[in-house]
């Protein structure tokens, strides 16, 4: 199922055509991620992978967004308690209303997934 906010290219500096992001993502890569699919539960080839050092980037464009220590286990999906910040500037743009809060790399717009607030499973008292 998509997510009620598309894309709007022009909202972000890193620019790709339709036909650019089809030529350089995988068809599920780009269901995911320029059409705001839902990746499979459980399936993430990251879902298990929680290195000590580095950082996880946008699949997309490659965008630094989470620290590779804010990952924590989840529910089948990767989640991150905090995400990057370059000054003031937020390297996770947020779409939508509070109660469908979807989450995009603030560089080039992908979808990421959804953010939730106060499940009191991590410090920030957020998941991404």
């Amino acid at each position: 199922m998509a997510a009620s906010s598309p894309i709007n290219p022009d909202d972000y500096p890193f620019k790709r055509s339709e036909e650019e992001w089809r030529q350089i993502l995988t068809p599920e890569e780009y269901r995911v991620l320029r059409k705001c699919g839902t990746e499979s539960y459980g399936r993430g080839e990251y879902c298990n992978y929680f290195p000590k050092t580095g950082h996880f980037m946008c699949r997309a464009c490659k965008f630094p967004l989470y620290a590779s220590t804010s990952k924590f286990q989840d529910q089948g999906w990767d989640g991150y308690q905090d995400c990057y910040y370059t000054g003031d500037s937020c390297h996770v743009a947020v779409r939508g209303s509070k109660s469908h809060c979807e989450i995009a790399c603030s560089n080039c717009g992908s979808h990421l997934g959804h953010v939730f607030f106060g499940e009191r499973h991590t410090e920030t008292n957020e998941r991404h």
